[in-house]
This record gives C-alpha cells, structure tokens and sequence, in this order.
C-alpha cells in the first residue's frame, strides 16, 4: 500500500511538473509554424508565419522590419509602359539612395488610369511595374524579397476630379494614376 502511494505520489509530482511546461511549450509552437526541425517559418518578407495572432513572440530572429515606406513613384505617358526620361531619372536618384540600406522587401506596384477596360489597365500597370523592375536589375539592384504588383485603375485617384473632361485634357488630368510606386522595408539597423 505504502509502495502505491509512493508510485501515485511521484506520477502527480511528474505530472504537475511536466504539465505546465508542455503547455508552454504547445502555446509557443501554435503561434509560430515550424518546420520538421523545429525552425521557425518566415515569409518572403521575413515575418513568422503564425496561426495564432494572439501570441506576439520575436523568435523568428529577424531582425524587425519598418512598414514599407514610398521612395518613389514614376510616371507614364497615357497608354504606354516605357520609361520617360523623367522616369529614369528619378529611378537613377533612387539607385542612389538605396546604396548601402539594409532592405528587407520590395514592393513595385504599377497603376493605370480609369480610360480602358480594367483588364487591359491591369496588363498595362503589370507592363509598367515589370519595366520598372527590369531598369532597376539593368542598372545593379536586384532584391530576392521583391514583391510586383499589378493594380490597374482599381485605385484610380482622380476619377472624381477628371469627370466630364475629354481627350488630352483628360489624359492630363489622370497622369497621376499611370504610375508605378516603389516601395521598400529597411530592416532594423
């Protein structure tokens, strides 16, 4: 009898022991997704790929990134995806600038205006991003976290602002939304 209680009283002692380590240790791998060995996941961007968004944990070990922050936008000429010679100049000053930063991702989100159907807007600010991002490799800047984007006209601006002109006072009004903005997340220095 003595021997059973002593048997029952080391399995609860085990038990309450083991019991609240093992939930810690359950929360943590919930939170954060890992692989086989036991590695946490991240994204392209280098974020923990989470289930859980309760638990905030900074084991993925990367160094914390800055919300993506607008360097530059470029603008087009209507209905065309080449670089003007404004545009490359304002790439070339952005080249520039990236010179020894610490960069996480690459965000390249090409726009169209609201004139055209919404796919042929989409193809043409998918041409104007893949332009963008081609003139950026050419001239020595390449980044594997590069996220291009499409938009077309879905975040048109100046719709309201351009209603009932015509034709090349149109085009004019709506040069703000044939663009392609570049965005980027400097990693924490």
């Amino acid at each position: 009898m003595i021997k059973r209680n002593s048997l029952l009283s080391a399995f609860a002692l085990m038990a309450a022991v083991a019991i609240p380590a093992w939930s810690s240790f359950a929360d943590d791998i919930k939170a954060v997704v890992h692989d086989v060995r036991g590695n946490p996941i991240t994204d392209v961007r280098t974020n923990c790929v989470r289930t859980s968004w309760e638990t905030a944990s900074d084991e993925c070990g990367a160094a914390p990134m800055a919300p993506h922050t607008r360097l530059a936008s470029v603008y087009f000429e209507f209905n065309k995806s080449t670089l003007t010679p404004e545009a490359t100049a304002t790439l070339n000053e952005l080249l520039a600038t990236l010179r020894h930063k610490h960069i996480g991702a690459v965000t390249i989100a090409g726009y169209a205006d609201a004139v055209g159907s919404n796919s042929y807007n989409l193809r043409l600010s998918e041409k104007r991003a893949r332009a963008v991002q081609h003139y950026l490799k050419v001239h020595g800047f390449e980044h594997s976290n590069t996220d291009v984007r499409a938009l077309g006209d879905g975040q048109a601006r100046t719709v309201s602002e351009c209603k009932g002109l015509k034709d090349g006072k149109l085009h004019a009004c709506m040069q703000e939304d044939r663009r392609v903005d570049i965005e980027l997340s400097l990693l924490g220095q």
